[in-house]
């Protein structure tokens, strides 16, 4: 090959690698330069007391935020009450006689109205009952034949027979027909049990053919929307009770909490504990049940308004309350917080927030466990 065509092949060579070969980008800095102002963190971490989750984690751990407001009531006092029925609101049956079930026509749990047939009730005699029961339809009937044939005696003689005398036959023979009717009702009686209130019928253990007693308790009626909460005010509670503005009932077995409102506030003081009766309504269906325990707190209008969240958003941090606040989508800042009055439900806040910001308030315990660990 001449000179001349190995540069030519050297020529072409060079122009079809500059053609495939990708221009040249500039020089960047690398670990251990100085990258400039516009260097940023890396995703997966943040300022020290900060915890950068992605949305997919939140909705993993369920957390959720709410904003921090501002409320004037506060918990002044915590009362201990229990759960009645109020009136209407609970049914007994009663068994008037002492019998035999013929028929129970509801189940557990069955919504019935009032009025509503339950079970029908035969009735049942002692020996001695029966005895006397047999002795006067005995002599109810006797006392009939003697009406029949007095009074078809009368009437053979009517003629000559006195006026007053068919007349007095006529009404001994009436009244013995309804001696006879009487007796024979009440040998076979038979007693139906209606629903005395609306509602749901509650527990029973009753089947066909049961023999009850008199005065026995059969089964219960309640209607959850209408329940009573009786709660006892002693001396140290009077003036915050008076001066109330709302009371919340809560269920001690994570029933939530349910605003009630006041029915009476007695003025007679129990002579043995000298307390005094509140009774609060409790308005709608609710998860409360009648000789259930709760909390009711006694909340008055404060001075001023102050900083409120849930209580379930104050953690602690080395043995100092703190909570998460939401600064970004994805990062969650920890603030170190100075809490006031708080009960289980509200915290009032005296430093460290500010009105409008996102506290978490459910699974902060997942923030935290991801704080101590980074």
């Amino acid at each position: 090959m001449t000179t001349a065509t190995k540069a030519l092949t050297a020529l072409a060579l060079t122009g079809l690698l500059a053609t495939l070969l990708p221009t040249p980008r500039p020089l960047a800095a690398h670990g251990g330069d100085d990258h400039g102002a516009a260097a940023k963190p890396a995703a997966s971490g943040g300022a020290p007391d900060e915890v950068l989750m992605p949305k997919e984690s939140q909705f993993l751990f369920e957390i959720r935020t709410q904003r921090v407001q501002t409320d004037t009531l506060l918990t002044r006092s915590t009362l201990l009450g229990q759960v009645t029925a109020a009136p209407g609101g609970e049914g007994r049956i009663v068994a008037p006689q002492t019998g035999r079930l013929a028929s129970v026509s509801v189940r557990v749990g069955q919504q019935v109205q009032a009025g509503q047939v339950l079970a029908v009730l035969d009735q049942t005699l002692a020996a001695t009952e029966q005895i006397g029961l047999a002795t006067e339809r005995a002599n109810a009937q006797a006392e009939l034949r003697a009406a029949e044939q007095d009074y078809r005696r009368l009437q053979s003689i009517a003629d000559i027979a006195a006026r007053k005398d068919v007349v007095a036959a006529e009404l001994r023979l009436r009244q013995a027909r309804q001696n006879v009717a009487i007796q024979t009702q009440q040998a076979g009686r038979r007693v139906t049990l209606t629903a005395p209130v609306s509602g749901t019928v509650d527990v029973f253990t009753l089947a066909p053919g049961q023999q009850v007693n008199q005065g026995d308790e059969l089964m219960r009626v309640i209607n959850p929307s209408k329940l009573y909460v009786q709660a006892q005010v002693f001396a140290a509670d009077l003036s915050t009770v008076g001066e109330a503005a709302r009371f919340v009932v809560e269920g001690l077995q994570g029933e939530g909490a349910v605003p009630a409102r006041l029915v009476s506030f007695s003025n007679v003081v129990n002579p043995v504990n000298q307390a005094r009766q509140l009774i609060l309504a409790v308005d709608g269906r609710t998860a409360l049940r009648p000789g259930q325990s709760v909390n009711v707190r006694v909340q008055t209008s404060g001075g001023k308004a102050q900083l409120t969240v849930p209580t379930a958003a104050v953690t602690d941090i080395n043995g100092k309350p703190a909570v998460f606040v939401h600064t970004a989508p994805e990062v969650f800042k920890l603030r170190f917080v100075q809490p006031g009055p708080a009960d289980a439900q509200q915290t009032a806040f005296l430093g460290g927030l500010q009105p409008g910001e996102r506290v978490v308030t459910q699974h902060a315990y997942q923030l935290k466990s991801v704080y101590l660990s980074q």
